[in-house]
């Protein structure tokens, strides 16, 4: 299902980022649809947006009321008009994750995810960070969690790219070849 979501909404998050590079406007656009996106969350409108019953009109209408601060140009408006139009304010979650992406991409920017079993000390993060910034060939935003069950070591996650180095995943890929 989330697939599908994803699917149906990057048409939508593309033709937003571009319109939002040719006009210099990332930052209030990213705004704008994390706003609808977590509004399209929330249960009480989530019901909105399944219920068979309510109109498209009313939604829009509910929808222009509550992001009515973020909305800084007509093309917003369009935006949220033509989403409405087609039944497809459920995807602001979706279009707002795949808007930061294309944004990130641009930016040369990766979110890295550091899980370690210990607290790392703060130079040891820095060598990390400097080492990834070399390998990845782009600005990294790194995020720190701590898991003993790691046993030992850290998992690296940055996009796509996994590095497990943690004793736990090292005794999984040793069973496994037993």
């Amino acid at each position: 299902m989330m697939d599908n979501l994803t699917t149906l909404a990057r048409p939508y998050a593309v033709a937003a980022f571009e319109y939002a590079l040719s006009q210099d406007i990332l930052m209030p656009w990213q705004l704008f649809l994390q706003k609808a996106a977590e509004m399209a969350k929330q249960k009480d409108i989530l019901k909105w947006l399944t219920h068979p019953f309510i109109t498209k009109s009313q939604l829009l209408g509910l929808f222009e009321e509550l992001l009515q601060p973020y909305l800084i140009n007509l093309q917003q408006n369009n935006f949220l008009k033509i989403l409405a139009e087609n039944k497809r304010l459920i995807l602001f979650p979706a279009i707002a994750n795949l808007f930061a992406e294309l944004k990130a991409q641009h930016e040369k920017i990766v979110d890295v995810n550091i899980i370690s079993a210990v607290p790392l000390q703060e130079n040891y993060q820095q060598k990390i960070a400097a080492s990834l910034t070399k390998r990845l060939q782009r600005q990294i935003e790194l995020t720190y969690e701590v898991d003993p069950s790691l046993l030992g070591g850290a998992i690296i996650r940055a996009g796509d790219l996994v590095i497990d180095g943690s004793v736990r995943g090292k005794l999984n890929r040793l069973l496994d070849s037993l």
